[in-house]
């Protein structure tokens, strides 16, 4: 693309000579591109880390009603409504009428419980997510049979949460985590709506059962689809949030 499509000069200026002055300022934009990102610069992958902490920790407890639903080889469960309940740091309770499901990775908040089975962890970039500033940390986790998972994290750097998870095996999408926020309490995010998504291979699946002994060969084999993949669905829905109520913990005491 010609500068002249971009800028157009005053009249009577076109007869002259471009010199450095007229360049400088026509080309200082796109020199700008040329720069690496300055949030990357400014972060490392502790200091990240810290951050989420920092925001988690204004979380007391919470109480929250939650649907679930599951869409998955042989097991599809309709929208499930359930109670969720929290206190810090680590006691949980799930209440629901018969029959439940819920992926505890869509659940649990805490940085440290998230990024636990992550090791050599690096912050490798910045990224915008819906106009957002985010960074992407990655690091590395053990699979079954010795095989190694990769995994992104977008975290919104304005607001200091979990995005995006996405992990990948042998650079192909195995699991995917995205969650929506909305402000529950002054000054406090939570979860509104969670999707993960999961796509893995036979030898995935199978490696992982041999490192179970308590596998029972009579449960029914997953079946998988044309390509080899095992593919599932989960969302839950968050809503009617009671954050920092102070919820007694022999609340926690019945065995929920």
């Amino acid at each position: 693309m010609q500068l002249n499509t971009l800028y157009r000069l005053p009249p009577g200026c076109a007869r002259h000579k471009p010199g450095k002055l007229l360049l400088l300022p026509l080309l200082l934009p796109f020199l700008l591109l040329l720069s690496p990102p300055l949030a990357a610069q400014r972060w490392n992958a502790n200091q990240v880390l810290d951050s989420l902490r920092t925001r988690f920790n204004r979380i007391e407890d919470y109480q929250v009603d939650i649907q679930v639903s599951l869409d998955m080889p042989m097991l599809r469960m309709p929208r499930k409504k359930m109670t969720f309940t929290f206190k810090q740091p680590d006691k949980t309770s799930l209440e629901a009428r018969g029959f439940a499901m819920v992926p505890r990775r869509g659940l649990v908040l805490s940085p440290d419980s998230l990024f636990k089975n992550l090791h050599d962890l690096t912050l490798i970039g910045d990224t915008l997510l819906n106009r957002d500033p985010c960074l992407i940390l990655r690091g590395l986790e053990e699979g079954p049979d010795d095989m190694t998972l990769r995994a992104d994290v977008i975290v919104d750097r304005k607001l200091w949460l979990v995005r995006i998870i996405t992990t990948y095996l042998e650079n192909n999408e195995a699991f995917r985590l995205q969650t929506e926020y909305v402000e529950a309490a002054p000054g406090i995010y939570m979860p509104t709506e969670t999707h993960l998504r999961f796509q893995l291979n036979e030898s995935f699946i199978q490696g992982g059962r041999r490192d179970q002994r308590s596998y029972d060969p009579d449960i029914q084999e997953p079946v998988f689809d044309n390509n080899g993949d095992l593919i599932g669905e989960a969302a839950i829905i968050f809503t009617n949030y009671r954050v920092n109520q102070g919820i007694p913990d022999n609340f926690f005491q019945d065995g929920k």
